[in-house]
């Protein structure tokens, strides 16, 4: 059949007619989905309804030991935050460091150690903290800066705008920048022996440093009330 003869043909042509106007809707139609519901790219941040809210997490660890010190020696431990480790459309929940020791080299006195924060390389308005301990327990202290309050990493549910939602869990580009803390030795020397034992001189003391950050994305999916029929 050539083309003549199938134009000639009624059923032909409605077909062919009814091919070419599905052409011209269907691009039309997908492309106009997005706006009539509200989540197209200007008016996503503001639709609102009723949201499964959930976050993706990512860790930064640095470790280090900051070798022999002698008592009221000091280590300058510092960790470095940028905006490219963190990435686009991320936030830093929580900033923590944690200071262990294991004074085994004498008996009846435990080495002990502190640690002085200075933020003022950070971004945001973060204060400074102090903290100490002993040696005794293995961790000597440790100090946590929780940036975004409330976060838990908890997938749960919220009525709202979505961007109001996750505004929510912003952290206003806080917490980049560089992180120092000064953790001092206090080495506790054998003043006076102990009867029965033999015991050692003790002139100095190593730390364990560890900093975690902990850096997330917020994740909205729509949740979908279906009515149960056999309710009604």
């Amino acid at each position: 059949m050539d083309m003549q003869e199938f134009f000639q043909d009624r059923r032909n042509q409605a077909m062919f007619g009814g091919t070419v106007l599905f052409m011209f809707i269907f691009p039309i139609y997908f492309a106009l989905v997005p706006s009539l519901v509200g989540l197209d790219g200007a008016g996503a941040s503001d639709s609102s309804g009723t949201w499964e809210v959930s976050f993706t997490e990512e860790m930064f660890t640095q470790t280090e030991n900051s070798q022999e010190l002698s008592d009221g020696e000091t280590y300058e431990s510092i960790f470095l935050l940028t905006e490219e480790m963190i990435g686009e459309n991320r936030n830093v929940a929580s900033v923590t460091i944690e200071v262990s020791c294991n004074d085994n080299d004498d008996v009846g006195f435990n080495d002990g150690g502190s640690g002085d924060s200075d933020l003022a390389g950070v971004s945001g308005e973060l204060q400074d903290q102090s903290a100490s301990g002993d040696c005794g327990g293995g961790n000597a202290f440790s100090m946590t800066w929780n940036i975004v309050e409330g976060y838990d990493g908890v997938t749960y549910e919220a009525e709202g705008k979505m961007s109001d939602i996750t505004s929510r869990w912003s952290d206003n580009e806080s917490a980049r920048g560089e992180w120092y803390v000064g953790v001092t030795a206090e080495v506790v020397d054998n003043p006076v022996p102990i009867v029965g034992s033999f015991v050692n001189s003790d002139d100095s003391q190593d730390y364990d440093i560890t900093w975690t950050a902990i850096v997330f994305e917020v994740s909205m999916e729509p949740v979908l009330n279906i009515a149960d029929p056999t309710t009604e």
